[in-house]
């Protein structure tokens, strides 16, 4: 009995295994990530998985939902609504993302260029970035005013008659593209900022060596080592402009005549308003599936852009 006994007290007695210090901080930080994993699955992949699932399905919110297949990607082929949905968001993306690209490059050189209050010109061109959709789309929907609204206001300064923005399919359109590039370029502009201070000096100034001018240099030089911040810059603001929603239904909820009913404002409506949630999934994995081909597409294109040089 006592040599079981010493046997216990030497068992109990024995220190426990201590983690090391680089273990401690290993499970800190996935401790950290908890949060931002959970919700990760609970807001993007989770509802992502189930609406892929409901695409398959027909299903009202109410009811539960029934397998179809295919039918719901079959009748969206076939779907003149959908059409002029995914015709209106190509259209959009095309006008808006293009003078982006250039507007927010030609503005991060010109604040580089800008020696004196240099902060404060960067805070007031990124004011647009940091108000809120509704604040934008009321403050819009007061210039666009048919026909005192102080866009048509400065166009009558110069002789041209009121034009009735929001309510002709024309022009509504074009009025919300023209919000999308004011609001979107000083955000892509920060970003171009960064790019091009990544580039070191010793590159320019081999170009002025080389006797190089303004085009030359930005064309040689500046371009091609802001592929990178480039590609970024494009991928993001295509995928923005996909999924625009807030400005086109809070001004114009897709009218005049569908000419602003973009795919998300399209895939709002045939869920939450009609309650076909089973085909406003399927536009929604057509949309995703849009975003995820583009970008795979530009990844290739720009990487192989970069080898071949």
């Amino acid at each position: 009995m006592s040599f079981v006994a010493t046997m216990v007290a030497g068992i109990k007695r024995r220190p426990r295994p201590r983690l090391g210090l680089k273990a401690k901080h290993s499970m800190w930080g996935y401790l950290f990530l908890v949060p931002a994993v959970a919700i990760l699955l609970i807001f993007r992949i989770i509802p992502m998985i189930e609406a892929a699932y409901y695409s398959f399905t027909k299903y009202d919110l109410f009811s539960p939902p029934q397998f179809v297949g295919f039918k719901n990607y079959i009748d969206l082929a076939g779907d003149p609504v959908f059409l002029q949905s995914a015709r209106a968001s190509a259209l959009y993306v095309v006008g808006s993302v293009i003078p982006v690209w250039i507007i927010s490059l030609a503005l991060a050189k010109l604040i580089l260029s800008v020696s004196r209050f240099r902060g404060w010109f960067r805070g007031i061109i990124f004011m647009p970035v940091i108000m809120s959709m509704v604040v934008v789309a009321v403050l819009w929907r007061f210039l666009y005013y048919f026909p005192s609204g102080m866009v048509n206001t400065f166009l009558g300064m110069v002789g041209i008659p009121p034009v009735p923005w929001l309510t002709t399919p024309n022009t509504a359109l074009l009025s919300i593209i023209l919000i999308a590039i004011w609001r979107a370029s000083p955000y892509f502009m920060v970003i171009f900022t960064a790019g091009l201070q990544a580039i070191p000096e010793t590159y320019y100034e081999a170009g002025k060596i080389d006797g190089t001018n303004a085009w030359t240099e930005f064309w040689y030089i500046t371009l091609p080592l802001l592929r990178p911040t480039f590609l970024l810059v494009v991928v993001m603001s295509v995928i923005v402009a996909l999924k625009v929603f807030a400005v086109p239904q809070l001004m114009t909820n897709g009218g005049p005549a569908g000419a602003t009913n973009v795919v998300p404002l399209q895939i709002y409506k045939t869920g939450f308003e009609f309650f076909r949630m089973g085909k406003a999934s399927a536009m929604s994995m057509f949309l995703f599936a849009v975003m995820m081909v583009f970008s795979i597409i530009q990844i290739r294109l720009f990487s192989t852009s970069g080898e071949t040089e």
